[in-house]
């Protein structure tokens, strides 16, 4: 009689946690439905309001103070170019629920064949960016301790670098020189300053067999006067024009003293040059299409 009781009282435990875990289960699964069709409803007649309305329901950088006004910020952000588009079974989004897991995945407005699946856990926030299924970026956004901004680290897959953005919202004021870095894998680096990722302001570009090029962003491209500083002492001027490549007129200086003066066309040497000795000889001369004309 106590064996068959005791019996009962394990059968009676295991039908109420299945039963528990099924009625959870299922109203997991209709608050999904149910937002899916809400989703579907906003996105038929735009209840969402104009891009402008959303706009200005984006926090501003003063608002962010909390772990959840930081996520909605960066959610707000990916969502003008993104929407939620959850293809995982059922109980792999009910699992990641109940342990508290939050996973996102999102497919591009314009091309289905990019998507992006975002994890958040405390301060950090990962997102991968696919295209026709095979990774092409990784972000890593790691927030301060109060949440008021944020550092990004970009890793390119195909172009094979790392760029590091640190404090994205321009709350830490101590940062008022260079606060950018981008690493390749060449062994090349860019030391920059940026708001928001734009780049703008002096740089410095340090190559893998120790030169150095100083030059200046303006909204992210290279552009102005500009410095290479050669390692084995040599020093040359130089003007990034519109494209980003050497154009007008540059002195390359050399380290016993001697110099030479050139014109640049699209990176290519183009035009009149002068060599001009350290004893003052001066040496007139042509390039055309890069290459030193002859008499």
């Amino acid at each position: 009689m106590k064996k068959d009781f005791k019996q009962f009282i394990i059968l009676l435990i295991i039908s109420i946690f299945v039963a528990f875990t099924v009625s959870f289960a299922y109203s997991v699964y209709q608050n999904y439905q149910r937002e899916k069709k809400i989703n579907q409803v906003k996105s038929l007649f735009d209840l969402g309001g104009s891009s402008e309305d959303k706009k200005e329901e984006v926090p501003k950088p003063e608002e962010v103070n909390s772990k959840d006004s930081w996520n909605n910020l960066i959610i707000s952000e990916i969502e003008k170019d993104y929407i939620l588009d959850d293809t995982r079974p059922f109980y792999k989004r009910l699992y990641d629920k109940i342990i508290g897991k939050k996973i996102y995945n999102y497919k591009s407005i314009d091309n289905e064949n990019k998507t992006l699946i975002v994890e958040m856990n405390d301060n950090k926030i990962t997102q991968k960016f696919f295209d026709s299924g095979k990774e092409v970026l990784e972000k890593e956004l790691i927030a301060n301790d109060d949440f008021s901004s944020y550092d990004l680290k970009a890793h390119n897959i195909d172009e094979e670098y790392t760029a590091t953005f640190k404090d994205m919202l321009g709350k830490d004021t101590y940062l008022n020189t260079k606060n950018g870095l981008i690493e390749y894998q060449d062994g090349r680096k860019i030391e920059f300053i940026h708001k928001a990722t734009l780049m703008n302001g002096p740089a410095i570009e340090y190559l893998a067999n120790g030169d150095k090029i100083e030059f200046n962003y303006v909204n992210g491209k290279r552009y102005g006067e500009a410095q290479k500083f050669y390692a084995n002492g040599d020093k040359e001027d130089f003007f990034y024009g519109n494209n980003e490549k050497k154009n007008g007129a540059s002195i390359y200086y050399f380290a016993n003293g001697e110099r030479e003066e050139v014109a640049y066309k699209d990176d290519v040497l183009e035009g009149p040059a002068i060599y001009i000795f350290n004893d003052g000889i001066a040496e007139h001369y042509e390039y055309k299409n890069g290459k030193r004309v002859e008499d």
